[in-house]
């Protein structure tokens, strides 16, 4: 923050250490008399976490978000390049995102230049959303499980893991005994990075348009994406990715966000022993190539979670496993 006035420095202390604390209503606060104070990026950090932490004011951050972009803050008119782009349905938005990517770029986004160069123009992803609904077959009928051969290009899986790399945690599961959210659990011990609105970008947005083409669904069903690494010895014991609605606090979520009903699996990197994704009550296992997705319905066509989607992630016995994971919810049934 060289350059900043005293007062901008202290305000953004003051609201990083109110975030830290989870008081995001008193870092808002902090982060607005920073941007007065001089602090052109308090603008873009205060849109986030109005997009993002509650209480969350979608629309007001996104409007906030292009007020960062024109003023000339990259990292803002790349953000608002994925915003765009969500609107999967009208080509216009594509254009828009597009537009949004290169004033990132001429602003000095090393990332946005990168990008730009990987989705060429917004006819091709256009263009590559359809070819993925084409191309995907069906593999089992009881449970619903299909795979798209050559889903993903291997740039975009290199693009996936480059972006993933620097972000990767410790996976955690939700607690549906306590509800009291997630934890870290010895169902799993891979590492995983989530992308939220802010942390995606154009690529992954094509790529969750080409899903959502591939099952007929809407883009606005699917939860944040996540990108998946495991290591030798590292796994994802036998689960179930749809929600158990006889666990209350799981009910709840389905009452409120609608059944988990269909999972996408995309592999990004094919440079590992084993490592398969198997299904034990089919007595049934598959690996992708590079840039293969797989896909299977969480539930039957009656909406009821289906058992013999109980699947696992096996750990890989050399190399590593990168993955990209989309979850798709429906409205309650």
């Amino acid at each position: 923050m060289q350059g900043l006035s005293g007062s901008a420095v202290a305000h953004m202390a003051q609201a990083l250490e109110e975030e830290s604390r989870g008081r995001h209503e008193l870092a808002r606060g902090w982060l607005a008399r920073a941007f007065r104070a001089g602090e052109p990026a308090a603008l873009r950090l205060l849109a986030e976490s109005l997009m993002l932490r509650d209480p969350i004011r979608p629309r007001e951050g996104s409007e906030m978000m292009r007020e960062a972009a024109l003023q000339g803050d990259a990292r803002a008119a790349f953000i608002c390049a994925t915003i765009a782009g969500q609107g999967s349905d009208d080509p216009a938005r594509w254009e828009q995102a597009m537009e949004f990517l290169d004033i990132a770029a001429r602003l000095g986004s090393v990332e946005a230049r990168h990008a730009g160069a990987l989705l060429g123009d917004a006819a091709s992803i256009r263009a590559g959303e359809a070819r993925a609904s084409t191309v995907s077959h069906a593999l089992h009928q009881s449970p619903r499980i299909g795979v798209c051969e050559g889903f993903a290009t291997p740039a975009e899986c290199d693009w996936l893991i480059a972006r993933a790399t620097p972000r990767l945690q410790a996976a955690r599961l939700y607690d549906p005994a306590s509800g009291m959210g997630l934890r870290e659990t010895g169902v799993r011990n891979n590492r995983d990075a989530a992308f939220d609105i802010c942390q995606s970008d154009l690529v992954l947005v094509s790529l969750r348009a080409r899903m959502a083409a591939m099952l007929a669904i809407n883009v606005q069903q699917m939860e944040p994406a996540m990108v998946l690494h495991y290591t030798p010895g590292q796994y994802f014991a036998p689960h179930f990715d749809g929600l158990d609605p006889t666990q209350a606090p799981l009910a709840r979520e389905i009452a409120a966000k609608g059944q988990r009903i269909a999972t996408v699996l995309a592999y990004l990197n094919d440079e590992y022993g084993e490592g398969h994704t198997n299904f034990p009550a089919l007595d049934w296992r598959f690996k992708g190539r590079k840039g293969d997705a797989l896909w299977f319905w969480n539930v039957g066509p009656d909406g009821v979670l289906d058992p013999k989607t109980l699947h696992a992630g096996l750990a890989p016995l050399g190399g590593e496993k990168w993955l990209l994971s989309q979850w798709i919810r429906a409205p309650r049934w």
